[in-house]
């Protein structure tokens, strides 16, 4: 695959494989947390039309994933633009006669949507479980905003659903989308619906809306509908599904005379703020990034390294590692936010699929923070923070341990410091996975008077390296002088995990290092109620400023050149 943009948008071109086709397909991801808990399987599905003949690109809408702009302005109308204007970049640099909209949920609306506005431009719809009307998901997104634990945006005119932000014109003008009619005006030579034939009936709204036009199509079931909508860590990526819509999307193409491969385009401008450059590093490029670099910058600062939080992909829960970057270079701070191993757009096998301790949690995901500091070192900066949320924080941990470059920790929910003691929450911040209830105390108790000991006997006794691990690591951390920064949603069960290391709310961390214990307002293990993650960022400025020199006035923005590039970015070659 190979990094595009297209305007303001990041996007990726799937070449195709074996026999070229001339045709092309553009896809239309999902809203918000769809969008993030499908970004894998969504590559799939390219990559299983690429293996067809056709070409493919995926791309983000302005605002949303890796590509410019943020979501505090009306931006459907956008989406809808830059549907097209993604449309146009395909059939133009590629040199394809006929183009296909593929979409998923709402994006199967916006695909439907662009198609209508120009009656003709795309040869074929493909429109996956969608909405039966932009009213009945307009309706499906205030109710899930409703039920969110910790309430709705504040000074935010619209609706916020697990972090992702829809304007509240955009859901007034959402409310007047009708798949049919928005299919029929399109006038594409085919259309797919592709459903999970629910026996409640909803799914099948959809075909009545089609067949009311009057409208031929092809019905097809999407019979892994169901889990592949689940969170990034179960998600199930329906690939006989794919292979069926491949060959349908494929079906009657003509051969493509001359097969032409767009150029990469890496970087990405951020008015104002900087460029992100699309990098391959580790190991033969299984690796994946975006490296963020500020229009100047401060020569002494770290950079920051984010990490995956669970199997979800680097732009984070709500965006949030997006927001953070940007953030930061607006200080004058490069960042580096990357994916693992079988996550997001790095190779390897599929974290879902794996075990999930072992994906998430395991030595190669390690390894893999390795790989990015190396890749950051190459690009000139020596010394990072790396922040992590969930698993994230537990790898930025265990990789501090080991990696002298790492001067700075940012923790939120840092599910344990000592795996191997027990007693880590589940990925979803529930209870221990086979915990007992009743042996929940006195475990905690016996773990509570080892780690006492431990304490009393490193603080009268001299000795270091006792019983409890977590207490002789944190030293080794402090004789560097790392600077920790632990952030905990409010009641997580991580909680539990620091007070039977350190006491409630970390009263036993050690007090001459500089680290620092904060319990965030929201209850989302996560953290994606924007809320929160504003406050966590703004506990990780008062790190900077206070331990990291991002107080100090500086340089003249003259001096302060960017080095010249070393790390290798994405080569335009099919991955």
């Amino acid at each position: 695959m190979i990094p595009v943009t297209i305007g303001a948008c990041r996007g990726w071109f799937h070449p195709p494989r074996g026999t070229p086709l001339d045709r092309g397909v553009v896809l239309c991801a999902p809203f918000g947390q769809e969008a993030l808990a499908t970004h894998r399987g969504w590559r799939a599905l390219a990559e299983a039309l690429a293996a067809a003949g056709l070409a493919a690109l995926r791309f983000d809408y302005p605002g949303a994933g890796d590509s410019a702009g943020d979501d505090g302005q009306p931006c459907l109308d956008a989406w809808t633009d830059a549907t097209l204007a993604a449309a146009a970049w395909l059939q133009r640099e590629a040199g394809l006669a006929q183009v296909m909209l593929c979409g998923l949920r709402l994006g199967a609306l916006l695909a439907a949507t662009a198609a209508g506005r120009q009656p003709g431009l795309v040869h074929g719809l493909m429109l996956l479980a969608p909405p039966a009307s932009g009213r009945v998901h307009a309706r499906e997104l205030a109710m899930a905003a409703g039920s969110a634990a910790d309430g709705a945006a504040i000074g935010f005119d619209g609706i916020e659903v697990a972090g992702f932000r829809l304007h509240e014109a955009d859901c007034a003008r959402l409310a007047t989308v009708d798949l049919g009619e928005a299919a029929a005006a399109a006038q594409a030579q085919r259309l797919l619906l592709a459903t999970p034939f629910r026996a409640a009936g909803r799914a099948d709204q959809a075909a009545a809306r089609l067949g009311a036009r009057h409208l031929e199509f092809d019905h097809m079931p999407f019979q892994g509908c169901d889990g592949f909508l689940r969170p990034a860590h179960e998600s199930v990526t329906p690939l006989a599904d794919f292979r069926a819509m491949a060959r349908w999307a494929a079906c009657g193409a003509p051969p493509c005379a001359r097969a032409v491969q767009p150029a990469a385009a890496a970087r990405l401008a951020l008015p104002g703020t900087g460029e992100e450059t699309a990098l391959r590093f580790g190991p033969g490029g299984a690796l994946a990034g975006i490296l963020c670099e500020p229009g100047w910058r401060r020569p002494d600062a770290p950079a920051l390294l984010i990490l995956n939080a669970g199997a979800n992909p680097h732009a984070g829960n709500g965006r949030f590692a997006v927001r953070l970057a940007r953030h930061a270079a607006a200080l004058g701070i490069a960042s580096l936010r990357m994916d693992a191993h079988g996550i997001g757009d790095s190779d390897g096998e599929d974290a879902a699929a794996a075990p999930l301790e072992a994906a998430l949690f395991g030595d190669a995901a390690i390894a893999d923070v390795a790989a990015a500091l190396d890749a950051l070192e190459a690009r000139g900066h020596a010394r990072c923070i790396a922040v992590g949320i969930c698993s994230g924080a537990h790898n930025a941990f265990q990789a501090a341990l080991r990696d002298a470059r790492i001067a700075g920790l940012a923790l939120a929910n840092l599910p344990a410091f000592d795996r191997a003691a027990g007693g880590a929450p589940a990925l979803d911040g529930g209870p221990p996975p086979g915990e007992h209830p009743l042996l929940r105390r006195p475990r905690m108790l016996l773990r509570r008077l080892v780690a006492e000991f431990d304490r009393l006997a490193a603080d009268r006794l001299g000795r270091a390296g006792g019983p409890d691990r977590a207490r002789s690591w944190l030293r080794r951390l402090q004789r560097r002088g790392v600077t920790l920064l632990l952030a905990y949603s409010r009641d997580d069960r991580s909680l539990r995990e620091l007070r039977a290391h350190f006491g409630r709310h970390g009263r036993t961390l050690p007090r001459a290092a500089p680290m620092r214990c904060v319990i965030l307002s929201g209850t989302e293990h996560s953290l994606t109620p924007r809320a929160m993650q504003d406050e966590f960022i703004g506990h990780l400025d008062a790190q900077l400023r206070q331990h990291h020199g991002l107080d100090a006035p500086p340089r003249d923005r003259a001096e302060a050149r960017r080095p010249q590039p070393v790390a290798r970015e994405i080569e335009d070659t099919a991955a």
